[in-house]
């Protein structure tokens, strides 16, 4: 078995599974983001336990989740460029556009005005 990974090996994989993520469309990026942090924080978290505590996880099995999760990360790349190869017209919330006009009533207040007669 190879020697236990550092917590910033498993920082760094968990950024570059984060970043591969960004390669889908949009339900799937929120998806393997969403997975990947269920799968992160709590390796990451037992890495940085509070003070009196003395429960660390074992190397073997740090070693067993890096191996696991660096395999994920090839695969979660391959399919990402599979994904953006059949990519179809994006959703309107991955179009973030701020609202620059405002104020007023709406609608209505551009024909004739709350609800006055014209």
């Amino acid at each position: 078995m190879p020697p236990a990974p550092t917590p910033k090996q498993i920082q760094s994989l968990y950024t570059a599974t984060i970043t591969a993520a960004q390669g889908f469309s949009y339900n799937f990026q929120r998806y393997f983001v969403r997975r990947t942090d269920l799968a992160f924080k709590p390796v990451i978290a037992s890495l940085n336990p509070p003070a009196g505590s003395s429960e660390l996880p074992s190397p073997n099995d740090l070693a067993h989740f890096f191996e696991t999760q660096r395999a994920e990360l090839e695969v979660l790349k391959r399919a990402s460029q599979v994904n953006k190869m059949f990519e179809g017209p994006k959703l309107v919330v991955e179009h973030a556009k701020p609202i620059t006009s405002g104020g007023g009533a709406g609608m209505e207040a551009s024909a004739g005005g709350g609800g006055q007669p014209i």
